[in-house]
């Protein structure tokens, strides 16, 4: 069965991983019918309420945050609300898969964090400063704040330290 992480709509609650044994788990998990966000720079789904803003389901921040750091178009666009689960990507047949190795450890194990950025005089490298976080959610919050206030930057990631 695939696993995922479950990213609460509540902060004080802490994210987990959660292995998806039937498709009504998903919909238990949310609450309700769930539509399905494609990460652009990394082979993972988000799965949130398709209705979650009519129902005025709360603002998901770790969410929002996340998918606004690997889908620019939806920077300051659009928001994710309620509970969400993060899976990977289907495979050729459709089936889910689990969420990519990378984005759990990046996740769930990692214990600092640093920002990287491509600028627009130098796209083949990564550049990063002594910068350092040790909670996700601060880091891609400080990514993304670089990323709208530095014009130079073409695109922006989170890695360990």
């Amino acid at each position: 069965m695939p696993t995922g992480i479950v990213i609460p709509v509540d902060e004080s609650e802490p994210i987990r991983r959660h292995e998806i044994n039937v498709y009504s788990e998903y919909q238990e998990i949310i609450g309700g019918y769930f539509q399905v966000v494609e990460l652009d720079d990394i082979a993972a789904s988000l799965y949130c309420d398709e209705e979650g803003k009519l129902k005025s389901l709360p603002m998901n921040r770790r969410a929002t945050l996340l998918t606004w750091l690997h889908v620019p178009a939806f920077r300051h666009r659009d928001v994710i609300s309620g509970t969400v689960i993060l899976m990977g990507q289907p495979d050729d047949c459709g089936n889910t898969v689990s969420i990519p190795q990378e984005l759990d450890d990046l996740l769930m194990d990692t214990l600092s964090y640093k920002v990287e950025v491509q600028t627009v005089d130098d796209a083949d490298a990564w550049n990063s400063n002594a910068m350092r976080y040790t909670d996700w959610v601060e880091a891609y919050n400080a990514a993304l704040s670089l990323a709208e206030r530095w014009m130079a930057v073409e695109q922006v990631r989170v890695v360990p330290a």
